[in-house]
């Protein structure tokens, strides 16, 4: 952390204060980023930049209809990389920005419990998506020992020791799915609407699924097992002699 005016550590203080006030939440700072998640499989729900000049970047991640009053803001924009998943970027100054911003922080706390139900919906939150989300789970949770973490800030399983072979985020209208396919099947998966190559993984055989309807949920159901079964570690047979 950089030195930062008396002011400026009054704010952060605070602001630290309030994120370990929360149930499971800890503290850590991965890619030179202050960083708070909740200890339960380690979900992200608030990120505090102190590099820049006289401020302090606040991001949290808000629902639609948490992000429309506030977007009128001047120091509120939507944040330039984590803006598609619902992250906003508030550059706070003083104490009046931090009192708007704080409760900001319990939304996002809220918004990012790791396993959640329905009653822990969200105003304007859709109840399809967790829906569609536990069906997935139920899937990949089925093979053995399988575990479920965030990695990257989105939800990822795997065996314990083994290769990812599904990605899931709850998305604003939709379920985001990632799984890997075959040469064949992925040319096919790629000509449906919702279908489309993600960033950094997409060369290795991903495809990403914007999940909507059920119907497109079912397209996406059996390729997970797919996905599981593409990225098992190959055994070498033994060498006959």
């Amino acid at each position: 952390m950089r030195q930062l005016t008396p002011e400026l550590l009054d704010l952060l203080t605070e602001i630290r204060q309030v994120a370990l006030s929360y149930d499971d939440a800890e503290e850590y700072t991965p890619w030179g980023t202050l960083s708070f998640f909740r200890g339960l499989k380690g979900r992200n729900f608030l990120f505090v930049n102190d590099k820049l000049e006289g401020c302090l970047e606040v991001i949290v991640q808000l629902l639609p209809a948490q992000r429309e009053p506030i977007m009128t803001l001047p120091f509120v924009e939507m944040h330039k990389s984590m803006g598609k998943g619902g992250w906003v970027s508030a550059k706070i100054r003083n104490q009046s920005e931090l009192a708007q911003v704080l409760p900001w922080i319990h939304w996002s706390y809220a918004l990012n419990k790791p396993i959640r139900a329905k009653e822990d919906l969200l105003p304007g939150e859709s109840t399809a998506v967790l829906d569609f989300l536990g069906q997935a789970r139920q899937i990949a949770l089925a093979y053995e020992n399988i575990e479920e973490y965030f990695p990257f800030g989105e939800r990822a399983f795997r065996p314990r020791k083994g290769k990812i072979f599904l990605y899931t985020s709850e998305q604003n209208e939709c379920l985001l799915l990632k799984v890997r396919l075959t040469p064949m099947e992925r040319d096919y998966a790629l000509t449906l609407p919702f279908m489309d190559v993600p960033r950094y993984i997409g060369h290795q055989g991903w495809v990403a699924g914007s999940v909507t309807t059920q119907e497109e949920l079912d397209v996406m159901l059996p390729w997970i097992g797919e996905s599981y079964n593409i990225n098992q570690p190959v055994r070498k047979g033994r060498v006959r002699k």
